[in-house]
């Protein structure tokens, strides 16, 4: 569990073409204690960004039209642009290179696929530059 008593809930935009992964990554973000919204591609990140303002957004780095490098690229040009978590389960490289490649274009954490509630918070953590308290 996190050090974060008393702080208010964050923001956070889930961004995943897969509408089931986003769910569960919906409910695991509220697990820790965070609201959180989810759109399914990068274009509505995008929209939804420019209505709403957000401290994290956690991107999947393999989906259509416009994939997660894309999107990070197009956050990290924004004024005051959110934290930022990459998450992808591999595709026709292995995850860690997709996550690899996520981190030299300015995330803030990385996220293996699957991940639990434990892994999205210590994620959280590190992209906002806090430390997990221990068991």
């Amino acid at each position: 569990m996190l050090a974060r008593t008393n702080m208010p809930a964050r923001r956070i935009l889930i961004v995943d073409d897969e509408e089931s992964v986003c769910e569960v990554t919906k409910l695991l973000v509220e697990m820790t204690g965070n609201m959180a919204v989810c759109v399914n591609d990068g274009a509505a990140a995008l929209r939804e960004m420019a209505a709403q303002s957000y401290d994290a957004v956690i991107v999947d780095m393999l989906m259509p039209e416009m994939d997660g490098v894309e999107l990070i690229h197009e956050v990290r040009r924004r004024v005051s642009p959110p934290r930022l978590i990459a998450m992808s389960g591999g595709g026709h490289i292995p995850k860690e290179s997709y996550l690899q490649i996520a981190h030299m274009s300015g995330a803030d954490a990385l996220l293996p696929k699957p991940f639990n509630r434990e892994q999205v918070e210590r994620a959280l953590a590190e992209a906002f530059g806090e430390s997990a308290a221990k068991p």
